[in-house]
């Protein structure tokens, strides 16, 4: 995971426009998001991450 100020010299390295103040906040505000485990989202045993890897996968086909 990219820290925000790695983010942000991403961006401004990339052939794309300057990002505006508001842009920036916007990435800053979703990498801090990122960062973040969602407690609901912890798999505790090898059988759930079998079933959420199969689910995803399922998922992917599907779309």
């Amino acid at each position: 995971m990219l820290d925000d100020e790695a983010v942000v010299q991403a961006v401004e390295e990339s052939k794309m426009e300057k990002p505006t103040a508001e842009q920036l906040a916007e990435l800053k505000r979703l990498s801090a998001i990122a960062r973040v485990p969602d407690e609901s989202e912890i798999v505790t045993s090898k059988e759930e991450a079998e079933i959420r890897i199969r689910d995803l996968k399922d998922k992917a086909r599907m779309e």
